[in-house]
């Protein structure tokens, strides 16, 4: 399934713009000042936006409405029975999607209070330390093959990453910092619990075909019903940390009579919801239809847009609450951040030092090579080898992206087809020792 180069250029704008307004907006409504205290309330806000995403869940049944009216079922889909026979699951327990979104909810809530603690462009720059740490993850659980230029990569993602860090933790003058020792911290925390949600994920959902809003819209109804459980507990818990609220782990009923005595945070509670939805819906449909490149493109891009919006429009609009400095650390750091991401997905390759001998295309063509030989009687063991150290379907994944159906799909119909193809060698070679 195509579309055409300006609906696909549509789709990366809107979720440019979408992803873009959120990250500014998640920190405009930090500052707010109601009723003597400011709006800082990050499991409230994890509501929040666990509610946008369970809006998604409505995409997802108008989605199967029409598959219902054009096929008669989900089951009788093109899609659906190509899937069957190929050995995918179909049908899943809603209640397995409360696993990875216990860890979404654990990576927002730090997420958020990281937004309170640092500026907002310090907070999208470290969101390349993912790359890291999936990295790392996919290794030890998903036994995926890491080659030497995902190394360099990881070398300067890293480097870029830690002089952003270095940024926060050394600048003193922007208003946008609170704790900046708290806030790094906690978004550390943040990534390293996302990661682990990317590979619970990979592994609970890596063999089932499911529409992508089935995922997000159960993952927000389940988290939604874990906050509204879990906000009335922490309404009673002392606390006096830095991370809570007016004497308590969470004060949902201040957030709440905040919220009635503010129109702007009234307007940023339903733009959060709003842009929750469009942005992981959105976000899907990039997903299926862009190159990692248009991807990597799509979230550096929302980082320099959220950065210049705080450099710029305090300087243009006066009375903004929020603003910061620039910083050629900070810059730099984001360049060889940058750097890195497209050395390790790709983008860019480097044609010495044997950096360009594992990159995903070269392993491709090496196995299709490998099978194309004519083995003989004294070849079949090291053809077999050759043929297992050449295989790219365990290969490392580019940046994480959200759950995609159709890299499930091609993943299990390779195994298949090496399956296939091992089995048919193995008969050929029975043949000739028969003969």
């Amino acid at each position: 399934e195509k579309i055409s180069a300006g609906a696909l250029w549509t789709l990366i704008g809107l979720m440019l713009i979408s992803s873009s307004f959120l990250g500014v907006m998640l920190k405009m409504m930090d500052t707010v000042e109601v009723a003597g205290h400011p709006f800082e309330h990050p499991f409230f806000q994890s509501l929040i936006m666990f509610t946008g995403e369970s809006l998604c869940i409505w995409v997802y049944l108008f989605q199967k409405y029409r598959v219902v009216q054009e096929y008669g079922s989900v089951q009788a889909s093109p899609g659906m029975r190509k899937a069957v026979q190929e050995g995918m699951k179909t049908d899943i327990n809603p209640l397995l999607f409360a696993i990875p979104m216990f860890c979404d909810a654990t990576a927002s809530t730090l997420l958020l209070i990281g937004y309170i603690n640092i500026p907002a462009s310090i907070v999208q720059m470290m969101g390349g330390f993912i790359v890291l740490i999936v990295a790392v993850l996919s290794i030890i659980f998903l036994k995926s093959k890491q080659y030497r230029h995902h190394w360099l990569g990881i070398f300067f993602i890293f480097a870029g990453i830690s002089m952003v860090a270095a940024t926060a933790l050394t600048s003193k003058s922007s208003s946008s910092s609170k704790d900046p020792v708290l806030g790094i911290a906690m978004l550390i925390g943040s990534i390293i619990i996302q990661g682990c949600q990317y590979i619970v994920e990979e592994k609970l959902l890596g063999s089932y075909y499911l529409n992508p809003m089935k995922v997000v819209g159960w993952e927000g109804i389940t988290g939604t019903v874990l906050f509204l459980i879990l906000l009335p507990i922490l309404q009673f818990i002392p606390c006096t940390n830095a991370v809570c609220s007016n004497g308590v782990v969470e004060d949902s009923l201040l957030a709440m009579k905040q919220i009635s005595k503010s129109g702007e945070l009234i307007f940023y509670v339903f733009a959060n919801i709003i842009l929750v939805a469009g942005m992981n819906g959105l976000g899907m449909a990039v997903t299926k239809y862009a190159s990692s490149s248009s991807r990597v493109t799509l979230s550096q891009a929302k980082t320099v847009i959220v950065w210049v919006f705080f450099l710029a429009a305090p300087r243009i609009f006066t009375g903004m609450r929020v603003s910061e400095d620039f910083s050629f650390l900070q810059l730099g750091g984001f360049i060889i951040m940058l750097f890195g991401i497209i050395i390790y997905n790709e983008i860019l390759v480097l044609p010495f030092m044997g950096l360009d001998k594992y990159i995903r295309a070269n392993l491709e063509k090496s196995k299709m090579r490998t099978k194309s030989l004519n083995y003989d009687e004294n070849q079949t063991e090291d053809a077999s080898e050759s043929m297992m150290d050449n295989d790219a379907t365990d290969y490392a994944p580019n940046s994480p992206n959200p759950y995609d159906y159709q890299r499930n799909y091609k993943r299990l119909k390779n195994q298949m087809e090496d399956k296939a193809d091992n089995h048919s060698t193995s008969e050929s070679y029975m043949k000739i020792d028969e003969d």
